[in-house]
């Protein structure tokens, strides 16, 4: 039994072994398509021994592949879903505060959570930190866009979360002082968007982006309006889908004006020029957050985690060829000669490799270095890293596939196993990657002992950590890839769908 006394009354968690774990804490709450407001207070003490809800979301058919597991979360889906976990050493010290690391889950804008069992901040708070992690609204339930809606509901919650964090983590032992925001993939963007919310300012003080593929740009008002007027029309008043629309009716509407939009799915972030005033990256970084160290890099075959469901772990040349047209939306014969250029750099990889290692670049590592340059070359303190480290899934074809640094993070490799494979490699490299993020969540800087020394990341030697089970520092790492990469369009988020 761990309680605990918030701004709105007792919590009672569960204490295991050195560390205490609170679920389904409410941070916020809010109606249907309104801004989230502080949560009443309550008498007595609160179970916080279950987690809370998912936001709605679309479901996805199984994949059918087991080593995706450690990333599913089973427990329902609600719009009541503003909750939050925290994890702590416990007994809690008296004394000293310790740095506190607000996790921010992927899925994109769209889907996810913060209790699948990859994420479980059990090993994070036995390291030295106070971990939160927490749902938000999502998709249309988050990023409506229209005259009548606060935009950006999504990202609100989220600033709500960090504003319950400021006026309640000392309780949980953690400074609210000394905040990292981080995130992976979708929970990497919104780390970005966060950067450049004026009212997240002062609620957090480093940040970490993992494995992010759209971080530089969010949508215009003028896309944001073309999808939700989509799903606007679809209902006879407005009055409707604010009140009296299904959950599963809203969902249904939202794909429909996805696919209508020709698959661009703007229910995302956008720049209204008020609570998110520019893009997060582009064409420069956000000058309120350049005093806040950044943290940032990428899987080295990210896309993996995709081609093996869409089949693009096999074929050959031709197939790659027709893969590369249809995800850079080109010629075929512009997608071969890219290929042609990129074999001249990896000269033994088959086909399907080079399709895997140049979407991967595309996707993911060009859009991560153009954050890390612009940002360093502001003034920013940035790091950079890549993870080489190849797991065992499909044969070991997917390399260091998207989602596999989450595992190493919080150092639940175990529940990875059928990923990662070499559990002994695993753990021991885990132990490291873990001991850099709450360095940096201390420190501001991910420097520590069982690393080589980490150099800050600038446009003129890109020194960069390479996580393997030998890890070092290699200064522009595959450069001739990278060089080739920044002279192609840049990915734009609805080219996923062409994986």
């Amino acid at each position: 039994m761990a309680i605990v006394n918030t701004n709105y009354g007792l919590v009672e968690g569960r204490a295991d072994q050195g560390v205490a774990l609170w679920q389904g804490i409410t941070y916020a709450t809010a109606s249907r398509f309104e801004p989230a407001r502080s949560p009443d207070g309550w008498s007595g003490i609160l179970d916080a021994t279950r987690a809370g809800p998912r936001c709605p979301q679309p479901s996805k058919p199984s994949s059918g592949l087991t080593w995706r597991d450690h990333l599913r979360d089973p427990s329902p889906t609600d719009e009541d879903c503003l909750k939050l976990n925290v994890f702590a050493p416990w007994p809690i010290a008296s004394t000293r505060r310790l740095p506190v690391m607000v996790w921010l889950h992927g899925g994109g804008f769209n889907t996810g959570s913060a209790n699948v069992p990859a994420a479980n901040g059990r090993a994070l708070a036995k390291a030295g930190a106070v971990v939160v992690s927490l749902n938000h609204r999502l998709n249309a339930f988050g990023f409506t866009y229209a005259d009548d809606l606060p935009p950006n509901l999504g990202m609100t919650d989220i600033v709500a979360a960090l504003t319950w964090v400021r006026e309640n983590i000392a309780q949980f032992g953690g400074d609210p002082n000394c905040v990292t925001i981080f995130g992976q993939s979708g929970g990497g963007s919104k780390v970005a968007v966060l950067m450049a919310m004026p009212a997240a300012r002062g609620l957090f003080h480093r940040a970490i982006i993992q494995s992010a593929s759209s971080l530089l740009r969010m949508a215009t008002p003028k896309e944001a309006r073309v999808c939700s007027d989509l799903l606007i029309r679809k209902f006879t008043d407005f009055s409707d889908l604010q009140d009296d629309t299904s959950v599963i009716e809203l969902l249904a509407a939202r794909a429909e004006a996805v696919s209508e939009n020709e698959g661009h799915d703007d229910f995302r972030p956008v720049v209204d020029g008020n609570t998110l005033p520019s893009h997060p990256f582009d064409p420069k970084p956000p000058t309120g957050s350049l005093h806040i160290p950044l943290l940032i890099g990428t899987s080295r075959e990210e896309v993996s985690y995709a081609l093996a469901v869409t089949g693009g772990l096999r074929g050959g040349l031709e197939q790659a060829v027709v893969r590369l047209a249809k995800f850079m939306e080109c010629e075929l014969s512009t997608a071969r000669k890219t290929l042609s250029e990129f074999v001249k750099i990896y000269p033994s990889f088959e086909p399907w490799q080079l399709l895997l290692r140049l979407q991967s670049e595309i996707m993911y590592r060009a859009n991560c270095i153009r954050a890390a340059e612009r940002f360093a070359d502001d003034g920013g303190s940035c790091w950079m890293y890549r993870f080489d480290w190849t797991t065992a899934a499909e044969g070991g074809r997917l390399g260091s596939p998207h989602t596999m640094c989450i595992p190493f993070v919080f150092g639940t490799t175990a529940s990875a196993g059928k990923l990662l494979g070499r559990p002994k490699q695993a753990a021991a490299l885990s132990e490291r990657v873990r001991a850099s993020w709450v360095s940096f969540a201390r420190h501001g800087d991910p420097n520590q002992s069982s690393l080589p020394e980490w150099p800050r990341y600038c446009s003129k030697h890109r020194r960069t950590m390479i996580f393997d089970d030998a890890c070092t520092v290699l200064a522009d790492p595959d450069s001739d890839a990278r060089r080739l990469v920044s002279e192609l369009p840049p990915y734009r988020p609805h080219m996923a769908r062409h994986l």
